[in-house]
C-alpha cells in the first residue's frame, strides 16, 4: 500500500509539473500537498510518514518529468531520505507558512545544479 502510495504521487507530479516553475506560476493545483507548519509539528510528533510519502512521490514525479535525476548516483551525488528530511527541517523551521510544495521545489532546484554536470 506504502509503494503504491508513492507511486501514484509520482505519477500525478509527473503530470502536473512540466517545468520547474512554481505550482502556482502554472496554474497547476496539487492534492495533499501540506505545510511547513505541519511539517515540522508531524516531525516533531515521528509520524509524518504521509508527508514523507507524498514528498518521496513528489520529487520522483518531478524527476520524471524533468529528466533529472533528483536522488543521484550512489557514491557519487546521491542525497538519501534522511538528508532530505532534514533539509526540509530547516527550511520549514524558518518558513513555517509555506507549502511543502514551495520547500520541495527549492529543494529540487537547489539539487539540480548538483545533479547536472
Amino acid at each position: 500500500m506504502f509503494r503504491l502510495s508513492i507511486v501514484c504521487a509520482a505519477v500525478l507530479a509527473a503530470i502536473s509539473i512540466a517545468t520547474l516553475a512554481p505550482a502556482a506560476a502554472a496554474d497547476v493545483t496539487l492534492r495533499g500537498a501540506s505545510t511547513c507548519e505541519v511539517w515540522s509539528k508531524e516531525r516533531a510528533q515521528k509520524r509524518a510518514q504521509y508527508e514523507k510519502a507524498w514528498l518521496s512521490g513528489y520529487f520522483s514525479g518531478l524527476a520524471m518529468g524533468t529528466d533529472v535525476n533528483f536522488w543521484g548516483i550512489p557514491g557519487r551525488n546521491q542525497i538519501d531520505n534522511d538528508a532530505v528530511w532534514k533539509w526540509m527541517d530547516s527550511y520549514c523551521a524558518a518558513n513555517p507558512k509555506n507549502s511543502l510544495v514551495t520547500a520541495a521545489e527549492k529543494l529540487f532546484i537547489e539539487r539540480v545544479s548538483v545533479v547536472v554536470e
